[in-house]
């Protein structure tokens, strides 16, 4: 392979791990510089629970998005168990060749695509996540040659750096999110599974006073089915819309907390698949709201404005704005879109973001500077 090849594909991989539709072409290379059929980028937490994924080749589209179901009995799980960067592991390495002739996970979905033959490495791991990558073709077109496992540890070698890199600015973009809410925030950022990737300091001593707890596999556990069953609602939402808020109780410490759920842009999103939330818990007792004078201030809001940021901000949809307002939701779009323009974001999420560094205790009083030099109390 060429440098420029490899050049080619190194900037198409960092591309795509962070744009789902870039992918798919550095994918292709691999598949045709290897003689592969299939090729599967994964990310999964604890070598257990699919983060992210992404395949290119020939793949039955239903078990691969069904795959999460089948990981446990999955030859690609010994791979990842092993979390040696870089060492290319075969199949015949991990299981015997009856096993691999009639175990349905060989035949059926090492990558979800019919295959028998595969090669596969640990491109980077931490503490709780491992990304990899894997080549398949099906059973009877016989084993990779050595040739191609050598081509595919060319392509190893250059994604392995690419990589960690790309995981050096996913690592920076999620401190950079909890950065904004400020250091008394207690906010998680969590994938839509559940799993916590990050979290702040006050979130952190919520997990060790017991309030809140993960699982086996990083998931955030609010000690109750109901939470729970509220948690895993918000996260999936409506129509696949994510967000909400609810409340739940714990007995030590005595208290009731609110829960508030809102989407933010994938991190990492590499798969099409990933969707990532911030969440905020806050004791009921400390309820937060926005401070008008200040976001008026700011971003040269209108009073209808700063209530649809207000609205944003308690988790409310555009409709609910829509009819607390008895106005047309297309009244309330076009609110948004100027709050947006104001506010410099393309998202709703960016501005309960922006939104959010404005909040305080309710009643409490925040001194907010004007252009003037006077001193105003909201």
């Amino acid at each position: 392979m060429s440098n420029h090849t490899l050049d080619t594909f190194k900037e198409l991989l960092l591309e795509g791990l962070c744009d789902s539709d870039v992918l798919p072409r550095a994918l292709e290379m691999v598949n045709a510089h290897c003689g592969a059929e299939t090729t599967q980028l994964i990310s999964v937490s604890d070598a257990t629970f699919i983060l992210d994924s992404a395949v290119e080749g020939t793949v039955d589209r239903d078990l691969f998005q069904n795959e999460q179901e089948y990981l446990a009995i999955n030859p690609r799980t010994r791979i990842l168990a092993s979390r040696e960067i870089g060492r290319i592991i075969r199949d015949h390495e991990v299981a015997d060749e009856e096993t691999v002739a009639t175990n349905a996970a060989y035949q059926e979905l090492l990558i979800p695509a019919g295959v028998g033959q595969f090669a596969g490495t640990v491109l980077a791991s931490d503490d709780s996540t491992v990304v990899a990558l894997a080549i398949a073709r099906p059973r009877d077109d016989g084993p990779f040659s050595d040739d191609s496992i050598a081509r595919f540890s060319q392509m190893v070698r250059a994604a392995i750096p690419v990589t960690h890199l790309a995981g050096r600015i996913v690592s920076r973009q999620e401190t950079s999110l909890l950065d904004m809410f400020g250091r008394q925030a207690c906010v998680a950022i969590l994938h839509k599974s559940g799993t916590v990737v990050r979290q702040s300091e006050q979130f952190e001593k919520l997990l060790a006073s017991g309030v809140v707890r993960t699982d086996g596999l990083g998931r955030l556990d609010l000690l109750s089915d109901e939470s729970n069953r509220d948690l895993a609602l918000t996260l999936r939402g409506q129509s696949n819309a994510i967000g909400g808020r609810f409340s739940f109780a714990r007995l030590r410490p005595e208290c009731t907390y609110i829960c508030s759920v809102t989407p933010v842009p994938p991190i990492g999103h590499f798969g099409a698949r990933s969707g990532h939330a911030v969440l905020f818990i806050d004791k009921l007792t400390s309820v937060k709201s926005l401070d008008r004078n200040l976001l008026r201030q700011t971003y040269s809001l209108t009073s209808a404005e700063c209530d649809v940021c207000e609205r944003l901000y308690a988790s409310q949809t555009v409709a609910e704005i829509a009819t607390a307002r008895a106005v047309a939701t297309s009244t309330v779009k076009t609110l948004l879109k100027s709050i947006m323009q104001k506010m410099v974001v393309n998202r709703q999420a960016e501005i309960v973001i922006k939104s959010s560094r404005f909040a305080f205790d309710s009643g409490m009083s925040v001194p907010v500077q004007t252009n003037a030099g006077d001193k105003l109390y909201g």
